[in-house]
């Protein structure tokens, strides 16, 4: 029989190359690696295909979403895992971001909102964020303190101030009266001062925000329901909390 090889040399290159390709493409002999791959199908029971590849997600990776660019690792038995989303500049899904507010502001004789100076947020195009917040204010009856949002072109979404209703002057045997309407996203609602600007009140806000094609701002503005003299003011540690949820 005639052999291909034309020397004993040869013939011991084809096996080196020949071992090469086969560790190469056999998990039990090449060990665990990892790489980077793209989510193209979510499945049930845990599980995402990223470019062709069937992965079992680790529990910190719970909301997987087509087109996350993932970390895909292959044990020596050739199991697949998705070990998580990678950072992508911005909030991932189920990540959450919170904003502080650092010292107290004041405004005076003026009724058109404008963005706090530490309550905003960059957000990111075609996602859903949940909002929560408490906001810790006082102001004069009448001249009360108006809530409003800055929020990118397009943005839709609701959100509910629990606070003050207009007119209340101070608590009664039956407590104070509180506002419950949900609002559009860009809509202002006014909250009640008291008889006496010491007075220290508080906003719970809750809402859902959902931006389109175009990100940007997303922040409290505030100012007063009504021009006067007598500040409106907004604490230090009123804070305002965003979650992405898609």
């Amino acid at each position: 029989m005639t052999s291909p090889f034309s020397s004993t040399r040869e013939l011991a290159d084809a096996f080196v190359h020949s071992a090469q390709r086969v560790g190469a493409t056999t998990p039990a002999i090449r060990g665990a690696d990892w790489r980077l791959a793209v989510v193209t199908s979510v499945g049930g029971g845990g599980t995402v295909v990223a470019e062709g590849v069937t992965c079992r997600c680790l529990d910190s990776y719970p909301q997987p979403t087509i087109g996350d660019l993932i970390v895909i690792t292959q044990s020596s038995s050739g199991n697949w895992l998705a070990a998580g989303r990678t950072a992508t500049g911005g909030l991932g899904i189920g990540q959450s971001v919170t904003a502080l507010k650092t010292a107290d502001t004041s405004r005076t004789n003026n009724a058109t909102p404008a963005d706090d100076p530490h309550l905003a947020f960059t957000v990111a195009a075609n996602a859903t964020y949940t909002v929560e917040g408490w906001i810790k204010y006082s102001a004069l009856v009448d001249l009360d303190i108006t809530v409003d949002w800055t929020v990118p072109s397009g943005a839709l979404g609701e959100w509910t101030g629990h606070g003050m209703g207009l007119g209340t002057t101070g608590q009664s045997t039956s407590g104070y009266s509180i506002r419950t309407e949900t609002n559009d996203v860009s809509q202002p609602r006014n909250f009640s001062g008291t008889t006496s600007a010491a007075g220290e009140y508080s906003v719970l806000l809750y809402g859902t925000l959902r931006v389109q094609g175009t990100g940007g701002t997303f922040a409290m503005q505030w100012s007063q329901g009504n021009t006067g003299a007598t500040a409106t003011t907004v604490y230090t540690d009123s804070w305002l909390r965003l979650t992405r949820i898609s």
